[in-house]
C-alpha cells in the first residue's frame, strides 16, 4: 500500500471572509486510509477528485475548523476561494491528525500545480505482512526500472527507525543527564541512611537483645528505606505533573505533529518500579552493615557520640562519589552554555536588536509594482523609523531561491538569489563594501543590475574587483551588471554554515495568478522602541490597499530565536539538570559533613580545652572534608573527558575537552564543597569546650 504527499510553497490565499495565507498539503486519495484516518464530518478524498478537470475540493484540519469556523458542521459543502479558485470543503479531519496543516487537497498533475514551487513529493507505504523493507525496496526498484530505465535503485526507510535515528542522540544525552541526577539523589539517600544508622546502634542492640534476629532487623531497615523512596517518588510524580508543560516546551526536538505529551500509566509504572528498585539498592548496604549489631559492645558504648569507621569511611566515599557525578553533569551543562554563548556572539551581518519585519502581500499580483514602493514611502515617515526596505527572502526568517551564475566560460556556480527593493541594506544596516546600493532608478533600467555578497564576489571573481563586471545568470546569454558588493549575511542563522554566496536582484512582480501569495517582507530599522509602532505598521499596510494580507510584525530578536530554538532548549534543559545536580550535591555534602562534625563534638571540646584556637579547629575539619571533595573532582574530570564526547555534535565552536569550561566546573565544585564543609565546622568551633565535654 503506497501513498504520496507534498507541501505546497508558497502558501495559498484563502478568501472567506477575510483573506489569509494558509499552508496546503496535497495528498493522494489513499493517503488517509493508509493511516486509518476517517473524517469526523463529510468524506475523505477519492480518485474522482484527482483529475485536473475535477472540481477543486479540500479537507480542513480540526484546529483550523474550530478557529476559523467555530466548529460548525455546516461548513461541509461550503465553497471558499483558494487563490481565486472556487473550492468545496468536503470534510473535517479528526483532532489527532494533521494539526500543523490547515488545508489538505488532492494531488493533481496539472500545469498550474507544476508551475507552483513545492517540495518534492514524499512517498509513504505500509508493508504487507511478512514483507521486509529490503524485499520491498527490491520489488519497488524493479517496478520503477520498468517505468524509467534511468532509475537504478530505490531505498526505503522505516518511519519509526528514522525518527529514532533523528532523536536517539538527544534522548540518550538527556537520559544520561537524568541518570546522573538519579545517582546523585541515591548517594544522598545512602548518606542520610548511613548517618542516621550510626546513631541507632543502641536501639538496634536493644531490639536484638529482645530477640529480634538479623533478618528482622534487615526487614525493618529496608522498609524504612522503601518508605522514604515511595514518599520521594510520589512527590516527584506530583512535581512532574505540575511542570509537564514547561518541560515539554523545552524539549530539544520536534514532537510528531499528532503527539500529545502526557504522563501515561506505563511511565508512572516504570517510575514506580525504578523508585522501589533504587530504594532497595540504596538501603541495602547500610541495612546489611547495621543489622550486624554487636549487642554487648553497642550497649557498653551507650549513646556516646563518636564516628564509627563505617560513618567516616563510608561518608567520605559518598561525598567523593557525589562530587564526581556532579562534575560530569556540570561539565556537560557548562559546555552547552559556552557553545550557546558562542552561537549568540556570531556576527550575523546586521544588528537584530533594531530591526522589525512586516509580512504583507496584495491579493492582486498586478498591484505589487506600486503597492510596495508606496508602502515603503509611508513607513519611512513613521516616528522612530530610520530606514525601510523589502525582500522576498529576509535573513534568518527564510532561506533563498537557488540559481546559477558564471563569469565568462567558467563552469556554472550555484548561488542564492534574493529579490530586494531599495532601502533593504540600509534597513538591515548591512554596509556596501564596494560600488553603490540599489536605487529606484535601477528598477526600470534596460540593463538588469545586481549586487553580490562578499562571499559570492570571492567565489566568482577570485579576489578581482566585481563592480562593473558582467555576470551571466540562469541561462546562457542572460547578462546582468554588478553595481555593488555588500557585506555577508548569515541567511540561515548563526549555525547555518558559512555566510551565504548571494546575488541580490531588484524585485520584479509576478504576473501570474499563483504569484498572489508570494509577497514580500518589509524590513524596518528603528531608532527607538516607539510606542504603537507595530499597530502603526499594520494600519499603514492596510491603508495602501484594502485587498492586501497583513500578517505578522516580528522583531529581529524573534528571527534569531527561531533559528536557535533547538540549541537553546538543549542548553536550558542541561543547565537546569546541572543546577539541580549541583544543589543536590551541596545538600548531600553539607548534610554528611554536618553529621560528621556533630559526631566529633567531644574531639572538638578536647582540642579547644587544650588550647586549640577556633580557626585551627575549623581548618582541621575543612581539610578532612576537603579531601573527598578533591578526590571527587579529579575522578569527575576524568569521567567528564569521556562522557562529554557524546554531545560533541551539539557543540558550536567548542570542543568536548574545552579546558576553560572544565577548569571553571572543577573550581566551582571545589569551592562549593569546601564551603559546605566550612559552614558546620565554623558552627561547631563556636561551641564552649566545657559545654561540649559535658554533653558527652
Amino acid at each position: 500500500h503506497l501513498a504520496s504527499s507534498r507541501s505546497i510553497f508558497p502558501a495559498r490565499v484563502l478568501e472567506n471572509p477575510e483573506p489569509e495565507r494558509v499552508a496546503i498539503e496535497e495528498i493522494t486519495e489513499d493517503y488517509l486510509g493508509m493511516y486509518g484516518v476517517v473524517p469526523i464530518h463529510g468524506r475523505a478524498l477519492t480518485r474522482e477528485d484527482t483529475p485536473p478537470e475535477a472540481p477543486a475540493v479540500a479537507l480542513l484540519n480540526h484546529a483550523y475548523w474550530q478557529s476559523r469556523y467555530a466548529g460548525s458542521p455546516d461548513v461541509v459543502g461550503r465553497i471558499v476561494r483558494l487563490d481565486g479558485i472556487p473550492t468545496t470543503i468536503v470534510g473535517i479531519l479528526p483532532p489527532t491528525f494533521g494539526r500543523d496543516t490547515p488545508i489538505w487537497q488532492p494531488m493533481r498533475l496539472e500545469p498550474a500545480r507544476e508551475a507552483r514551487r513545492s517540495s518534492s513529493a514524499e512517498v509513504t507505504g505500509r508493508l504487507r505482512p511478512g514483507l521486509s523493507i529490503v524485499d520491498a525496496a527490491r520489488e519497488i526498484s524493479a517496478d520503477a526500472r520498468t517505468q524509467d530505465s534511468t532509475i537504478t535503485s530505490v531505498s526505503l526507510r522505516s518511519m519509526l527507525e528514522s525518527t529514532r535515528t533523528d532523536y536517539r542522540k538527544t534522548v540518550n544525552v538527556l537520559a544520561g543527564a537524568v541518570g546522573l541526577i538519579l545517582l546523585i539523589a541515591c548517594v544522598n539517600v545512602a548518606g542520610l541512611l548511613l548517618a542516621r544508622g550510626s546513631t541507632r546502634h543502641s536501639e538496634l542492640a536493644i531490639r536484638a537483645s529482645l530477640g529480634a534476629g538479623r533478618p528482622r532487623l534487615l526487614r525493618q531497615l529496608l522498609t524504612e528505606s522503601l518508605v522514604l523512596s515511595l514518599a520521594g517518588g510520589l512527590a516527584g510524580a506530583l512535581l512532574a505533573w505540575l511542570s509537564l508543560e514547561v518541560i515539554v516546551a523545552n524539549i530539544p526536538m520536534t514532537l510528531p505533529a499528532d503527539t500529545t505529551a502526557t504522563i501515561s500509566w506505563p511511565v508512572l509504572a516504570t517510575s514506580a518500579a525504578l523508585t522501589l528498585l533504587m530504594g532497595t539498592v540504596v538501603g541495602l548496604l547500610p541495612a546489611l552493615r547495621l543489622s550486624r549489631v554487636q549487642v554487648s559492645d553497642a550497649l557498653a558504648r551507650g549513646n556516646r557520640r563518636h564516628g564509627s569507621p563505617l560513618s567516616r569511611r563510608g561518608g567520605q566515599l559518598l561525598i567523593a562519589a557525589e562530587v564526581a557525578l556532579a562534575v560530569v553533569l556540570l561539565a556537560g551543562a557548562g559546555l552547552m552554555l559556552r557553545s550557546f554563548a558562542r552561537i549568540m556572539a556570531v556576527d550575523l551581518g546586521f544588528n537584530p536588536e533594531v530591526v522589525l519585519s512586516l509580512e504583507t502581500a496584495p491579493l492582486d499580483p498586478a498591484a505589487q509594482a506600486h503597492y510596495y514602493p508606496a508602502l515603503l514611502e509611508k513607513i519611512r515617515t513613521l516616528p522612530g523609523v530610520e530606514a525601510a526596505g523589502a525582500t522576498d527572502y529576509p535573513p534568518l526568517i527564510s532561506g533563498w531561491s537557488e540559481t546559477r551564475a558564471r563569469v565568462g566560460p567558467e563552469d556554472w556556480t550555484q548561488v542564492g538569489s534574493v529579490m530586494i527593493l531599495p532601502g533593504y541594506f540600509e534597513a538591515l544596516g548591512n554596509p556596501v563594501k564596494q560600488g553603490r546600493t540599489l536605487t529606484d532608478a535601477d528598477l526600470t533600467r534596460s540593463v538588469p543590475v545586481v549586487l553580490v555578497s562578499e562571499a559570492a564576489a570571492r567565489r566568482l571573481f577570485h579576489g578581482s574587483p566585481a563592480v562593473g563586471r558582467r555576470l551571466e545568470m540562469i541561462r546562457p546569454g542572460n547578462f546582468v551588471e554588478i553595481i555593488g558588493v555588500v557585506g555577508d549575511l548569515r541567511q540561515f542563522g548563526p549555525v547555518g554554515g558559512a555566510p551565504a554566496q548571494t546575488v541580490y536582484q531588484p524585485f520584479k512582480p509576478r504576473d501570474d495568478k499563483l504569484g498572489q501569495a508570494n509577497g514580500l517582507t518589509v524590513i524596518i530599522r528603528t531608532r527607538d522602541t516607539a510606542p504603537g509602532l507595530v499597530d502603526a505598521l499594520r494600519d499603514v499596510a492596510a491603508s495602501i490597499s484594502s485587498r492586501a494580507i497583513v500578517e505578522r510584525v516580528r522583531s529581529g530578536q524573534d528571527w534569531v530565536s527561531g533559528r536557535v530554538t533547538t540549541p537553546r532548549r538543549r542548553t536550558v534543559l542541561l543547565s537546569l539538570l546541572g543546577a539541580l545536580g549541583l544543589v543536590l550535591t551541596l545538600v548531600g555534602v553539607l548534610g554528611m559533613t554536618a553529621y560528621a562534625v556533630a559526631r566529633r563534638t567531644r574531639e572538638i571540646g578536647v582540642r579547644m580545652a587544650f588550647g586549640a584556637r577556633p580557626g585551627q579547629v575549623v581548618a582541621r575539619m575543612v581539610r578532612d572534608s576537603a579531601i573527598p571533595v578533591v578526590i571527587g573532582v579529579a575522578v569527575g574530570l576524568g569521567g567528564a573527558l569521556a562522557a562529554t564526547r557524546v554531545i560533541k555534535t551539539f557543540l558550536f565552536e567548542t570542543t568536548p575537552t574545552d579546558p576553560l569550561t572544565l577548569a571553571v566546573v572543577a573550581m566551582t565544585l571545589a569551592i562549593a564543597g569546601t564551603l559546605a564543609a566550612w559552614i558546620p565546622a565554623r558552627r561547631a568551633a563556636r561551641v564552649d569546650p566545657v559545654t561540649a565535654l559535658r554533653a558527652e
